[in-house]
Formats: C-alpha cells, structure tokens, sequence
C-alpha cells in the first residue's frame, strides 16, 4: 500500500473505534434516547412490552368509545333500505349528511351514538323499527407516526387491524444502520404515556408476537452503534484505499 494511502486509513481507524465506543454507550436497551419528537411527550413508564402495552389504546376506532372526528369517513347501513345505504364523510363542523334526515352530528360522538340518532330520526318520520348500522371505514384519529432508522420516516394511515410489523413495511422497512432489536411503540392509555421495546427478529421467527399498532402509537426504530460506525468508515476511507487494504 503506498504511504500516501496509510495515513487515511490510520485516522479512519482510529474514528470508527470512537464511534464504535459511542454507539456502545448509547445504543439500545435501557439507555435508548428517544428522538426530539418522543422526549417533547412525558414518558410515565418505561417497561417490558406485555405490561405497556396492556392498556387499549383510546383512539382505537374498533373500540365503542372512539369519538368520531371530522374527515372520518363512515359506512351507512339501514336494514331493508338499500337507496340509504352509502359512504359519508363527516364534514368540517362535525356533520354527516344524509337523504330523508338531512345533517346528522356526528364529531365528538360514538358510532352507537350515531347509530341511535338516525335510527330515531328515520323512526319518527318514515320507518317503524329500523335498523341501523354505522362502520368507521377511515378515521383520522387511525394515523402512526414512523421514525428514526426505517426507509421513509413519516405518518402513515393504518386501516384493518394493523401489527408493528406491517406499520413498518409501508415505511419500506428498516434502513441499513437499524437497530431491528431496538424497535420503540410510544403510546397514549388511559393511565398516560407509555413506552415499550419490540425485538423484530423475535416477531419474525415466531419467537415473539407481533403487537397490535392503534392510532396515534409512534414507532421509534433504534440505529445500531456499530452499523453507523461501519457505514461512516466505508465514506471515509478512500475505495483505493479499501481495495490496498483487504488485499
């Protein structure tokens, strides 16, 4: 290797040791720092998953006191009465509108809630026992936030029922500097906001369950010290100097 090349690779060395020994002071396990967005929320708990995540989230739209908001989109079904049946989205004042009845509230209220109001509108006027049903079919209180070491940080709609797993594959995956044992759910329950940690090789193998992810959860993925260390020497050293060096 000529001389010129060895000084670059010296002080390359001697930066991915310090990195190595930062990453291993910061990363993963108790130690994790959530990033700017996580720490701006009081964290009450931070303790192993099954006990974190016990408490349902409120925002949960399969829960029966998830409150509707505007923009959520509602499916309508009236039993018998098929030129009613429709999807309807709840406008900025809080609002559905629907044939016969005319604007119905809906923001602030829950799905039997709403149920019981168009059941009594239409009973008073134009049905004797009818029967209705209201499906959530897009809520906006049903939105995660990814971020950290995932392909593409940012807020994703979940609809169905969503696991930790699959809110990660429409943030195309982890990056190459993942941590994928060091996955955060921060969450909002009943009792304040709570943390838990999530091993994704342990869902892959069946060796962990995949938890379920409800709105409003952030997903914080951990970067491995020593991926980043890895990732800044390969930028560093020269490729010349890479080739010399393995040869």
């Amino acid at each position: 290797m000529g001389t010129d090349v060895w000084p670059n690779v010296f002080k390359a060395a001697l930066f991915v040791s310090g990195l190595a020994m930062l990453g291993g002071c910061s990363g993963g396990g108790a130690d994790f720092t959530p990033t700017a967005a996580a720490t701006s929320e009081t964290v009450q708990a931070r303790v192993d998953p099954a006990p974190a995540m016990a408490n349902p989230i409120v925002s949960n739209p399969a829960r029966s006191d998830y409150r509707l908001m505007p923009e959520d989109v509602l499916d309508i079904y009236v039993y018998q009465v098929n030129d009613f049946n429709r999807s309807v989205q709840i406008d900025g004042a809080g609002n559905i509108a629907l044939p016969l009845i005319g604007s119905v509230p809906a923001a602030g209220r829950s799905v039997r809630q709403v149920e019981a109001e168009i059941a009594r509108r239409l009973k008073a006027r134009y049905l004797q026992n009818p029967e209705v049903a209201v499906l959530v079919k897009d809520a906006v209180g049903l939105r995660v936030t990814i971020e950290g070491a995932v392909k593409k940080p940012g807020v994703v709609a979940v609809r169905g029922d969503m696991t930790l797993l699959r809110a990660l594959a429409q943030a195309e995956g982890f990056n190459e500097v993942a941590d994928q044992g060091g996955v955060l759910v921060f969450r909002n329950t009943a009792q304040g906001r709570t943390v838990a940690r999530f091993d994704a090789n342990a869902i892959r193998s069946g060796a962990a369950a995949d938890p379920p992810i409800y709105g409003g959860d952030t997903i914080v993925v951990d970067e491995s010290g020593a991926k980043t260390a890895w990732k800044q020497f390969r930028e560093i050293v020269p490729a010349v100097g890479m080739f010399k060096l393995f040869i």
